[in-house]
Formats: structure tokens, C-alpha cells, sequence
């Protein structure tokens, strides 16, 4: 048996001795590790920004937690559950809620969150504009700024104002019954941003009806995902600013997927380059392997050399098809920075500043395995054919 410190001398000595031909193969393929490696680098880069964006204007650290159906069956929120979720590691607080609609006597409609005041302060870091929070077990309300305002402007409802609320139910006979609750507003909170600006914050201390939320507050958005794995393990749903991150990852996955198909017809012609400049080189070779094999080299040690040309070809491939690809993927973020931007709209300003491709590492051994895979690949049928010559056919052929 041949060592493969010789095989790899042979085949280094053998894939240089033609250049030129050696340089067109090589090329053929690191065109395609190049197109690869720059829409590869694009649709990680768009994803990287999209997804910044996202937790600079999202709080992704709150989520709420909310029953689950599967296979038909509701899967409820239990108090064990509750307690899974306020133990878990990831998560700095946790407040079961249920939510209730409301509708003024005017029959203006508002939302509101009947959980613990304690446990809503842990979680949102209420502030108030005005007023207090409210105490357990009382008819105690607080408003969110918007529904303040709102509620202030059409029912005139001030902080120390009383003020009815109904809840539209149904007698035995079906036919509607509203059922009225009386309140006290002793606080508005400050201006958020978000889905608190138009709650009512209530906190009855009711423990005989079930829950159907649980806020939770996690420690960073680095946890975020884990925690919602562990949450959707307990049989619950889980929603937040998180969501928005989860599609952009899935729609970024299809794109880079489409866009990775297209650019793998240059990588097929390139494989297809090598088979042949290999069907050709073993041909032309075909009376030197046979007086190799005649001397003693077996069909494996033939195999082997065929199959490290190739390697040597790969490895030369993705070198050169990574520079290439890196030196794309600038090309696309100088010029195509604003043609994404303008393509994209206003939302996307904030890419102008910032670089719309990435090429991480792993981008780039990918696209060498994918040279010296590829090349392997198509150098078996020329190994093959090479070592299954008969010696004595070999030496005749020429």
C-alpha cells in the first residue's frame, strides 16, 4: 500500500502539471462557493438587522402566558403550573391575571387585567401619573394613560370618581343579563408605549375563578427563547415581542433556502467541470496507472490518488470561492445597501448606517466543505473507473 504521504505528493504533482487546466476547474467551483457564501452572507446579515431592530422597539423580555389547545382539548392554567413557571430560572416575576371586558353604561368597550398588584409592580414597574395603586380585595381600579384620557374625555370618569362597569352574560333562558360592578379609580399610570396604556388594572383577589394569563418577566432576551420552551413544554402558549423574532427567522430561512437553490446550479457546473477535467485526466492517464498497478499499486491505492486530486481541487475551491465570496458579499453591502433600504421602506432607515451582510465562520466553512464534498463527489466515478483497469488492457491502450 501506497503511504499517504506519497498519494498526496502524486496528486499535488499530477492536478499542477496542467494549470490551466487546473485553474478553470478550480474556478468552476469557487464561482459557486462564491455565490453561495455572498447570498448566504446577505440573508444573515438582513436577519441580523431585522432582528436588532426588533429588540431595540420591542420589550422582549415580558411574555404572556395563556392556555393552550391541542388535539382539541383546552389545556388550562393551573396553580401548579403557575408555580413551575415563577420557579423557573429564567424568570424574575410571574403574575397569574385573568383579562375581563368591560363596557361603560355609555356603552363605551375597555379591557381590563384582574390580577395582584404586588405581582403586576414586579413585573411592569408600574409609575403613576397620578393617584395610587390599588389594594387586594377591594372595587379598586387603576387606569392606563390612554384609557384615562379616553374615559376622562366621553364618561367624565375622574381619580376618586365611582363609576359602574358591565359584564354581558346570560339567564337560563339565554337571553342577556348584564351584571354590574362598581369601582373606584384610584390611580393612572404613566404613558408606556404599550398594551398597559389601555388596560384597567383591577385586583379583586377572586380565587374562585380560574386564570387565563400569566404575565412573566424574564431575566434578558438572551433567555427569552428557553423560557418559552419550557413555558410551551408545560402544555401553554406563550406570546410576545419574541414572536416577531420567530418569523423573521423562519421567513429569512425560506428566503436564504430559495435564494441557496438558484446559486447551487453554479456549484452542479462546477462538480460537473471536475467529473469531466477528471474523466479526461484519468484517460489520458490511463497507461501510467497501468504500469502502476503492473508494479504494484492495488486498485485502492488508485482510488485514493484520483479521490485526493480532488480533494486538493476542493480544498483549492473553497479558498478561492471564500475570498471570492467575501469580496461579493462587500460588493453587495456598498451598492446594494440602498437599493435594499428603498425596497423595504422607511421602517428600514436604520440600515443605511449599518452593514447589510455577515459573513460569519460558519459561513465560510461551509462553503469549504461544501468545495471539497462537492469535489469528492464527482472524482468517484473517475476513481472508480481508474481502479477497476486491468493492468495489462492499460499498458495496451495507448
Amino acid at each position: 500500500m501506497v503511504k499517504m504521504t506519497d498519494v498526496a505528493t502524486i496528486s499535488f504533482r499530477q492536478v499542477t502539471r496542467k494549470r490551466l487546466r487546473f485553474f478553470l476547474t478550480v474556478l468552476g467551483i469557487a464561482i459557486g462557493v462564491a455565490a453561495v457564501v455572498g447570498v448566504v452572507s446577505l440573508g444573515e446579515g438582513v436577519r441580523s438587522l431585522s432582528v436588532e431592530m426588533i429588540k431595540d422597539q420591542s420589550d422582549l423580555t415580558l411574555l404572556e402566558v395563556n392556555a393552550d389547545i391541542r388535539d382539541g382539548v383546552t389545556i388550562p392554567i393551573t396553580g401548579q403550573k403557575i408555580a413551575d413557571i415563577q420557579r423557573d430560572p429564567g424568570v424574575v416575576g410571574a403574575v397569574p391575571a385573568r383579562r375581563i371586558t368591560y363596557a361603560t353604561e355609555r356603552q363605551t368597550f375597555l379591557s381590563a387585567v384582574d390580577a395582584g398588584s404586588a405581582g403586576m409592580q414586579s413585573v411592569f414597574s408600574l409609575t403613576y401619573l397620578d393617584g395610587r395603586s390599588v389594594e387586594t380585595g377591594t372595587g379598586e381600579a387603576v387606569f392606563g394613560y390612554d384609557l384615562a384620557e379616553t374615559l376622562r374625555r366621553y364618561e367624565g370618569i375622574r381619580i376618586g370618581d365611582r363609576f359602574t362597569l358591565l359584564v354581558r352574560d346570560y339567564d337560563e333562558d339565554g337571553r342577556p343579563a348584564d351584571i354590574r360592578h362598581e369601582f373606584l379609580l384610584t390611580g393612572v399610570l404613566r404613558e408606556r408605549g404599550d398594551e398597559l396604556d389601555r388596560l384597567m388594572i383591577t385586583d379583586t383577589g377572586n380565587k374562585d375563578e380560574p386564570f387565563d394569563a400569566v404575565f412573566v418577566r424574564v431575566v434578558s432576551p438572551d433567555v427569552v427563547f428557553p423560557v418559552v420552551d419550557r413555558v410551551e413544554g408545560l402544555g401553554l402558549s406563550a406570546h410576545g415581542a419574541f414572536e416577531q423574532i420567530r418569523a423573521v427567522n423562519k421567513l429569512f430561512d425560506i428566503i436564504v433556502l430559495v435564494l441557496s437553490g438558484f446559486t447551487g446550479i453554479s456549484l452542479v457546473i462546477g462538480a460537473l467541470m471536475i467529473m469531466n477535467t477528471m474523466i479526461i485526466s484519468v484517460f489520458e492517464r490511463t497507461r501510467e496507472i497501468g504500469i502502476s498497478m503492473a508494479i504494484g499499486a492495488s486498485s485502492g491505492d488508485i482510488l485514493r490518488l484520483i479521490l485526493s486530486e480532488c480533494f486538493i481541487i476542493g480544498i483549492a475551491g473553497g479558498i478561492i470561492g471564500n475570498l471570492l465570496g467575501i469580496v461579493f458579499a462587500g460588493v453587495i453591502n456598498s451598492v446594494g445597501r440602498n437599493v435594499v433600504i428603498a425596497e423595504l421602506g422607511a421602517g428600514f432607515s436604520g440600515f443605511a448606517g449599518a452593514d447589510i451582510v455577515l459573513v460569519t465562520p460558519g459561513v465560510i466553512i461551509s462553503g469549504m466543505a461544501i468545495a471539497i464534498v462537492l469535489s469528492l463527489i464527482s472524482g468517484i466515478y473517475p476513481a472508480l473507473k481508474a481502479s477497476r483497469l486491468h493492468p495489462a488492457d492499460a499498458i495496451r491502450s495507448l
